[in-house]
């Protein structure tokens, strides 16, 4: 008999177990544009990248929707939470196979920095440049409205 080593979050998610879900705002072109870098790096399909007006995405992975909103949210298939600039430190790494990304992170100083810049960049978004919102590009993802 063999025992299944998949978590829970490996199967609710459909991730894999060095892999997780990045959840952004479907409605923004600038958090649309770095979720395609995201997933071009991810030559291992290990980032599930998902739109928080998705259809029971917020439900699923239990975030609130003002929460989801203020920042992106990486969740791992190991349990692991994080958000701003610690979930993309996660996705990246995650998405390249180089955990450089999250160890960086940890460094006194660089996360204060990194910080400090994604929430400048959360507050500006509107700002910089991005592409065609994911929700209004794919339709069929059903997102709720804004």
């Amino acid at each position: 008999m063999r025992v299944s080593t998949v978590t829970p979050l490996e199967r609710t998610l459909r991730v894999s177990a060095r892999g997780g879900v990045l959840v952004f705002d479907g409605y923004c072109g600038f958090c649309t544009r770095s979720v395609y870098l995201v997933r071009r790096l991810d030559r291992r399909d290990r980032v599930r990248a998902l739109p928080l007006q998705g259809p029971r995405v917020l439900d699923v992975t239990g975030l609130s929707r003002p929460d989801a909103l203020r920042a992106a949210w990486w969740i791992g298939a190991d349990g692991t939470r994080s958000s701003g600039a610690g979930a993309v430190n996660h996705a990246l790494a995650a998405a390249t196979g180089v955990p450089l990304f999250r160890w960086l992170y940890r460094v006194p100083g660089v996360h204060q920095l990194q910080d400090r810049a994604y929430r400048w960049v959360a507050e500006h978004r509107h700002l910089l440049r991005g592409v065609t919102p994911y929700c209004e590009a794919h339709p069929e993802a059903g997102c709720a409205e804004g």
